[in-house]
């Protein structure tokens, strides 16, 4: 008998007993939105049916649900974003400034700030369109009476809002903001005719937080003259104003005080508030309000002979300038400069009053109307403290085993930051954009995360990354250790190539994170597969579904490895299947998606080995030195080292997959590079096979002629739903073409 399938039977005994634990891993993307379906037989799924599923058919949910107790049935990891704050307050940014205040530490210093008015490209103005960003408050509202919950001015304005109606009774209007502001631009639809009006601010609070105290603002200069024309008040920056909420914390819609539809003031959510009363002998003088807005922070700026694109090739839309800050003029250290103080600075080309308008703000590189960011300062040892405290809570409260963060490539460097003139991050004193300030900040957030790590050890910190192989030039080489759980979304294409930015020669960084204890959740789509290029039939589902799973075998490390089949979109959720996303409407996703009869499929373990005669693939990095090189062989796939001046040390340890060529034509595109292959990889149950070509996602690749193979002995081959076949001497097998055989 062949003595390698000898040896292969020498292992069976003890595989046998231990078959399960080397099973795919498998997991889930962002659950959520549930909702009564079918599955794939027709059977009614409702939610908690379909909520058990993914419990019971995963390993990991990447994300979380609703419910503590399901998280607490699998490994869940939530949703963090360290490397930012947002400037209209959410839950984060309000305990991280409450945990500051406990332990007198200056919550300003969590962010980074510009040291001198630096102008910006924008790429996308509608990026924080409806944020303070753009001088919107964060709620404007009116009340009927002193303890009114309050009708929240929501709609786009003008408004046309007779917020005044009902002064006799204490109703009056309100504005609340994120942070400390000297000025508000009234506009009016009907102007006052007589009477007068006043602003009030919070100057004590109980212990809950509510307003137990208000005092009137000593106006500077009131140009609206007494709210007869549309302009504005302007006061003296009040050293007793205080973060407050405006409501008891009872949930109550009426008697519990303001809250006006926001659940964050409604629960104790503190904020800067600021109460305008009107009150006449004749209520037919009371104004109307049109519109409110904020101080002009970040004013457009127009400029001549300014560049039309960022070197990234992104249109600008427009410049935007951040005002610096000079922090050795601020002589009190209250995070404003008084009108003295202001005359007195040395920097004059720093113009901010306030040091908060001179946050790291990536204008039009963020996600939506709604985002607020700036740039959080991962150095000061202070926020890790209070990050820490958050979450340590946070992931109790839920049932979580930790977070992942969303966007590790959203940092300092050229893809967010385009400066047109000033740029100096006071903090780093370098400027924003550029690749010395790019890599610092990288380190720093690195380590941010491992210091994270290292005071939650028992919980996963988790980074969505790139493509591109983390220890290349294209690559977040930084980010090798800051993590215990490593999602790379969109990564298995149906017809994933041998190399080019990515591809399977060039996977191999995620057998390094394998030998360093770390996992990886590799995510297929339907991308660049047969559903895109000849439609979603279930016969091009199937088959892109099986060529996916088959290169996450080729990839998989027992433990650390875990599968995520997707469609071609970024949006996700347990919702039910359309025509547009799957062969089959009304399905939940995540029971469509998984091949779940191909993961039940016994492979066994990784007998890591390959058979006699044929050759493990190269491994390939895209390098730097001596110059860039895009196909840079570094080892190959039976080594436990790859071996480059460009890898940490010279040199990165690695968990061998021992995948090799089962076919390799004569024709190369680069050395060690073959123009059409047929990769495999040993189990010690079966074999899988995937044929592809050196660059992959050509749609002709999948047209051609099949490919006969002859097998060294009888095997069983599997179909794309998972049965398995009589046991045959040879197969043939397609352009992109996945299978499994069994011995």
């Amino acid at each position: 008998m062949n003595p390698y399938i000898l040896w292969l039977l020498a292992l069976i005994p003890f595989y046998l007993t231990a078959s399960n634990a080397f099973a795919a891993g498998k997991a889930i993307v962002l659950p959520g939105s549930h909702q009564q379906g079918v599955d794939l037989s027709d059977s009614p799924m409702s939610t908690t049916d379909i909520i058990d599923w993914e419990i019971t058919n995963n390993d990991i949910v990447f994300g979380s649900y609703a419910d503590k107790a399901d998280n607490e049935r699998i490994t869940a990891i939530g949703y963090m974003y360290n490397q930012k704050l947002e400037m209209n307050s959410g839950w984060l940014e309000n305990d991280l400034r409450n945990n500051a205040a406990l332990n007198g530490a200056n919550y300003e210093d969590f962010f980074l700030h510009f040291s001198e008015d630096t102008v910006i490209a924008e790429v996308d103005k509608s990026h924080g369109e409806n944020t303070l960003l753009n001088r919107k408050p964060m709620i404007v509202g009116y009340t009927a009476s002193e303890d009114h919950a309050g009708f929240w001015l929501y709609q786009q304005p003008p408004w046309e809002a007779d917020v005044f109606e009902n002064f006799e009774q204490g109703g009056a209007l309100y504005v609340y903001h994120a942070e400390q502001f000297d000025r508000l631009t009234l506009k009016f639809s009907q102007f006052a005719s007589g009477g007068q009006f006043w602003l009030e601010y919070p100057t004590e609070v109980d212990a809950h937080g509510q307003v137990s105290q208000w005092s009137a603002l000593d106006l500077k200069k009131d140009k609206t003259l007494n709210m007869t024309k549309n302009q504005s008040v302007l006061w003296n920056l009040p050293s007793d104003w205080v973060r407050a909420t405006t409501h008891d914390g009872s949930g109550a819609s009426y008697g519990g005080g303001q809250y006006f539809g926001s659940t964050f003031v409604r629960d104790g959510g503190r904020l800067y508030v600021m109460r305008i009363r009107w009150q006449g002998d004749n209520a037919n003088d009371r104004p109307r309000l049109k519109e409110v807005k904020l101080r002009n922070s970040f004013p457009v700026v127009k400029l001549t002979d300014a560049p039309e694109t960022t070197p990234d090739g992104k249109v600008i839309c427009q410049w935007r300038k951040i005002r610096g800050f000079d922090v050795s003029a601020d002589l009190n250290q209250d995070n404003y400069l008084s009108q003295s103080e202001y005359k007195n600075r040395t920097n004059k080309n720093a113009t901010a009053r306030f040091r908060w308008e001179s946050r790291v703000v990536p204008f039009g590189r963020m996600w939506s109307q709604s985002s607020s960011w700036a740039l959080a300062n991962v150095a000061n040892l202070n926020y890790l403290s209070a990050v820490h405290t958050y979450y340590q809570q946070n992931w109790a409260e839920q049932g979580l085993n930790g977070a992942y963060n969303d966007d590790s490539n959203k940092l300092l460097g050229g893809n967010q930051f385009y400066v047109h003139s000033g740029g100096t991050v006071q903090e780093l004193g370098l400027e924003a954009g550029s690749t010395e300030a790019d890599e610092l900040y990288k380190a720093q957030f690195s380590t941010f995360l491992k210091s994270l790590a290292a005071l939650n050890s028992d919980a996963l910190i988790g980074l969505n990354i790139g493509t591109a192989n983390l220890l290349g030039r294209n690559g977040q080489s930084h980010l090798v250790e800051a993590g215990s759980l490593y999602f790379r979304e969109h990564y298995v294409f149906p017809s994933t190539g041998f190399s080019g930015y990515s591809g399977i020669s060039k996977f191999w960084d995620n057998s390094a994170l394998a030998y360093a204890d770390q996992s990886v959740i590799f995510q297929a789509t339907t991308r660049f597969g047969r559903v895109q290029f000849f439609g979603g039939s279930e016969q091009n589902w199937r088959q892109d579904q099986y060529s996916a799973l088959t290169i996450y075998y080729l990839n998989h490390h027992s433990q650390h490895s875990y599968f995520n089949q997707w469609n071609n979109g970024y949006v996700y959720g347990s919702d039910n299947t359309t025509a547009d996303n799957f062969w089959k409407s009304g399905v939940p996703k995540n029971v469509a998606y998984q091949p779940s009869a191909l993961l039940a499929v016994d492979l066994g373990e990784p007998s890591n080995l390959i058979p006699e005669s044929f050759e493990a693939i190269p491994l390939m990095l895209s390098t730097s030195t001596p110059v860039p090189a895009d196909y840079t062989i570094v080892g190959d796939s039976s080594m436990n080292e790859m071996v480059h001046a460009d890898l940490p040390n010279g040199m990165t340890h690695i968990l061998p997959t021992y995948t090799y060529f089962l076919h390799q034509s004569e024709r190369l595109v680069v050395a060690g590079g073959p123009e059409d292959m047929v990769l495999a990889r040993e189990f010690d149950k079966g074999r899988v096979l995937y044929r592809t070509d050196f660059h992959g996602k050509s749609a002709s690749f999948y047209e051609t002629e099949k490919l006969t193979v002859v097998l060294d002995v009888p095997m069983k081959p599997v179909d794309a739903s998972g049965n398995i076949g009589e046991y045959v001497t040879q197969i043939e097998i397609g352009g992109y073409e996945g299978l499994f055989l069994l011995y």
